[in-house]
């Protein structure tokens, strides 16, 4: 009966850790997961010009469940982690190649830098979903970076 017991003990274990996967939960506002990519950027004063990509030009980003992150300007590649509550982008950490880039990808990397908190090192911004499709990252009170769904 014990070899029974110890037998049913150990199945159970093992359906319970291998039914968990390491990105659950990992993310609170799941909404942000998938891949989107920068339609516009506003890093300037409150009047200043918002900039969208030049032809062909795209900078992508994918928000991985686990809390990873990762995406390409024109010139370069880079990745992090990253928290998402219902209101708020943390970016925590974020690696990236340093080719020389495009004024739009440098107007992104500058806007991430911008938002970043003086204490932490965290990027971060206000996160507000127009709908299913667009996503507004909001700094400094009137910056933004628009990214939607491709």
């Amino acid at each position: 009966m014990k070899p029974r017991l110890l037998g049913l003990i150990i199945a159970f274990s093992l359906a319970l850790f291998s039914s968990c996967d390491e990105d659950d939960n990992a993310v609170d506002n799941l909404r942000i997961v998938g891949e989107w990519q920068i339609a516009a950027i506003h890093n300037s004063s409150p009047s200043g010009p918002t900039m969208g990509p030049g032809d062909g030009e795209v900078i992508s980003i994918i928000f991985r469940r686990n809390g990873e992150f990762a995406g390409s300007t024109s010139a370069n590649s880079f990745s992090g982690s990253y928290t998402a509550s219902d209101s708020q982008l943390i970016i925590e950490q974020m690696i990236t190649t340093e080719a020389g880039d495009t004024p739009y990808g440098q107007a992104f990397y500058s806007s991430l830098s911008e938002a970043m908190d003086s204490t932490t090192n965290f990027s971060v911004f206000s996160l507000n979903f127009e709908d299913n499709n667009t996503l507004m990252l909001e700094f400094l009170g009137f910056k933004f970076l628009n990214l939607q769904k491709p």
